[in-house]
């Protein structure tokens, strides 16, 4: 089962509470475009915590590895 996380919670996980971190737009619209792995619920979009986890940075080795 994957573990979606919300925008926020992901920002807060990534980025931490402190410091600067992107928008809350800019995360959506890397959702909307495939750059993160994500679903939308509604008008809610979802980061799928335990596939972003697993991504290695490398396009071509996660679509292998299929992450």
């Amino acid at each position: 089962m994957t573990c979606l996380v919300k925008v926020s919670d992901f920002i807060r996980r990534v980025y931490g509470d402190q410091g600067s971190h992107p928008a809350r737009q800019t995360i959506v619209r890397q959702c909307k475009l495939g750059k993160l792995p994500a679903e939308q619920k509604g008008n809610l979009w979802y980061i799928k915590w335990d596939i972003y986890q697993k991504q290695t940075g490398n396009d071509l080795v996660d679509k292998v590895l299929g992450n």
